[in-house]
């Protein structure tokens, strides 16, 4: 099966470095643009099944490219982005500011981060893991749409490829891009269960029009 993970369009809270978390905040002007951009990309592919998170920034992105496919959505609660707790809706500035301790934190390989409501690794991880394995098993032989956020498919990329948990990022997922991963089951070694391959790396080319 072929799975897409595509980062929702840009809002005015990614434009101001604001962090968002489990804030609900709509796509701005150009998240539209970028989400019909998307929709005609996504279109040209086989997409059997759309999945996303219920934030409307993501179900915004999906909408346009259910609309593309005229495929019904279906939501997930643990497609959505990493709950910051008391971080959101904050600047990175105010950040740094208020929370010294996390940012120094955010570069040590297992860290401990004490903030209000903020959703350690382990617990996302697993949540990441969970919701997409649980895709992945249920369309064998499948292309797939998964509308999400950069927390998400960065965590699937980084279990796939098993980088340490490493900070800050070692890539970018940018808005609306798209990340590919092809899934075989025991194709290429019967004593391997599964294969996952990473095909495109936030991919953007359908963007380029934009300024």
């Amino acid at each position: 099966m072929q799975l897409l993970l595509i980062r929702h369009g840009e809002t005015a809270a990614n434009a101001e470095r604001r962090v968002q978390g489990h804030l609900d905040v709509p796509l701005s002007d150009r998240g539209l643009e970028e989400s019909e951009l998307l929709a005609r990309r996504v279109a040209a592919l086989p997409v059997a099944a759309i999945y996303s998170s219920p934030l409307q920034r993501a179900r915004q992105t999906a909408d346009a490219i259910a609309g593309a496919l005229s495929l019904e959505i279906e939501e997930r609660d643990d497609l959505m982005e990493r709950d910051v707790g008391a971080l959101s809706g904050l600047v990175w500035d105010e950040v740094m500011e208020r929370y010294p301790e996390f940012m120094r934190a955010r570069a040590e390989p297992n860290p401990t981060i004490e903030v209000p409501g903020y959703e350690l690794d382990d617990a996302f991880n697993l949540r990441v893991h969970n919701v997409l394995e649980a895709i992945i098993a249920r369309h064998p032989e499948q292309t797939v749409a998964v509308v999400t956020h950069g927390g998400v498919i960065y965590s699937f990329c980084r279990q796939t490829l098993q980088i340490e948990a490493a900070r800050p990022a070692a890539f970018d997922i940018g808005n609306g891009s798209i990340t590919v991963f092809d899934v075989h089951d025991g194709e290429f070694d019967p004593l391997v269960r599964r294969r996952i391959r990473l095909m495109a790396l936030n991919d953007t080319c359908h963007l380029d029009g934009l300024e």
